[in-house]
C-alpha cells in the first residue's frame, strides 16, 4: 500500500514536470521567434539609415564627421557617452506647473497643450550645437 501512494506521487509529480517543461519550451519557442522579428526590424531600420545617409552626402554634400560628431553629441546630452540616447524626461505644464510624461500631447491634470518633442529630443546647449551645414 506505502509503494503504491509513493508511486501515484511520483506519476503525479512527473506530470506536472512534464508540463512545465512543455510550457518553458514554448515560452523559449516564442522568445525566439520576437528576437528574429527584432532582429529583422533592426536590420531593416540599420538599412534605412544609411540609405537617407548616403542620399544627404550625395545631394547635400554632408561629410561622415558632421553625421559622427552629431552622434556624439547627442550621446553626451546625458552626460555619458554610452551610445545611448537620453530617455524623454518629464516636462512641468506651462497652465498648472505639475509634471507630465514627454509622450503626452495633453496635461493630464488640466489637459492645457504640451510641447511634443520629436525623439524625446532635449535641446543642445549652445556651445555644442552640431555642424549642420554640408561640407566643404
Amino acid at each position: 500500500m506505502f509503494n503504491s501512494y509513493g508511486s501515484g506521487y511520483s506519476q503525479s509529480g512527473s506530470w506536472q514536470a512534464q508540463k512545465d517543461a512543455t510550457s518553458a519550451q514554448a515560452s523559449a519557442r516564442e522568445a525566439k521567434t520576437e528576437t528574429e522579428l527584432l532582429r529583422h526590424d533592426l536590420d531593416r531600420v540599420l538599412m534605412i539609415t544609411e540609405a537617407l545617409w548616403t542620399l544627404l552626402k550625395k545631394e547635400h554634400g554632408y561629410a561622415d564627421e558632421v553625421l559622427a560628431n552629431t552622434v556624439r553629441e547627442i550621446d553626451l546630452r546625458d552626460g555619458r557617452l554610452d551610445g545611448r540616447a537620453q530617455p524623454p524626461k518629464a516636462q512641468p505644464c506651462p497652465k498648472c506647473g505639475r509634471m507630465n510624461s514627454a509622450k503626452l500631447p495633453r496635461c493630464l491634470y488640466c489637459g492645457e497643450e504640451l510641447e511634443v518633442k520629436l525623439f524625446g529630443d532635449q535641446p543642445l546647449p549652445p556651445d555644442a550645437a552640431p555642424e549642420t551645414g554640408p561640407a566643404s
